[in-house]
């Protein structure tokens, strides 16, 4: 999927989360944002590292795009700053997720050989563009009760 589906999916899925938590504005805006911008690492990492780029040392959807990859992010923000860890988690494996919407999936059960492959969507076609919108929805869904909707 294209970087904007990823932001806008990490963040309705970190609203979702402030709520479940009982986060009430504004004390959810960090938490969300650290969603969203954590849907937006594993192909930043990807893209921005030489030795990890799509020709890379990994290729493309490497080690970025594992679980173990998605756990170790956990661990470690989790040691960092517990508050917004499992925002960080919530973010990064809805990366996986749509990822895995794709035809080539995801090698998200390294080290076993197998991809995970949910669908076969372009990454750039209607479907992207679908799941974008259906994601902002949710966003302004899940605002509502915040801003008293």
């Amino acid at each position: 999927m294209k970087g904007s589906t990823h932001l806008l999916t990490g963040v309705a899925i970190g609203l979702v989360v402030a709520r479940q938590q009982g986060l009430a504005l504004p004390a959810a805006v960090g938490p969300v944002a650290v969603a969203g911008l954590a849907a937006l690492v594993p192909d930043w990492l990807q893209v921005n590292l030489p030795a990890l780029a799509v020709r890379g040392v990994f290729g493309h959807r490497g080690f970025t795009h594992w679980l173990l990859t998605a756990t170790a992010v956990y661990l470690a923000a989790l040691d960092l700053y517990p508050p917004v860890a499992l925002f960080a988690l919530v973010g990064w494996l809805s990366h996986l997720l749509l990822d895995a919407l794709n035809p080539p999936g995801v090698p998200a059960l390294w080290p076993l050989p197998w991809r995970v492959k949910l669908a076969t969507l372009k990454h750039d076609g209607l479907a992207n563009h679908a799941l974008a919108w259906l994601a902002g929805v949710a966003i302004l869904w899940g605002l509502a009760p915040y801003l008293g909707g």
